[in-house]
C-alpha cells in the first residue's frame, strides 16, 4: 500500500487498540520489500527516538508499505 495508506490504517489501528496492547506493541510503518523492511527495523532498533513514520520512505524504492507489530521488549 501507498504511505498515506499506511499511515491511515496505522491511525485505524491504533483507535481500535486496548491501552493495554499499546503498552505491549508499537505499530510501525515499514517498507513492503523485505529487504528494505529488514534494513529499516535494523536502523530503527539502534535509535528508534529518532525514527518518525515518515522516516521508512528514505527506505523504500518501491514506494510501497506494510504495518508491523513489533513487541515493545525488542527495541
Amino acid at each position: 500500500m501507498r504511505f498515506s495508506e499506511a499511515l491511515k490504517q496505522k491511525r485505524n489501528i491504533l483507535r481500535n487498540t486496548s491501552e493495554y496492547t499499546k503498552t505491549l506493541y508499537d505499530y510501525i510503518i515499514i517498507p513492503a520489500l523485505e529487504n528494505e523492511g529488514r534494513k529499516y527495523m535494523e536502523d530503527f532498533k539502534k535509535s528508534p527516538a529518532l525514527f518518525t513514520d515518515e522516516s521508512c520512505k528514505k527506505y523504500s524504492s518501491s514506494a510501497r508499505f506494510k504495518i508491523f507489530l513489533l513487541p515493545k521488549n525488542q527495541i
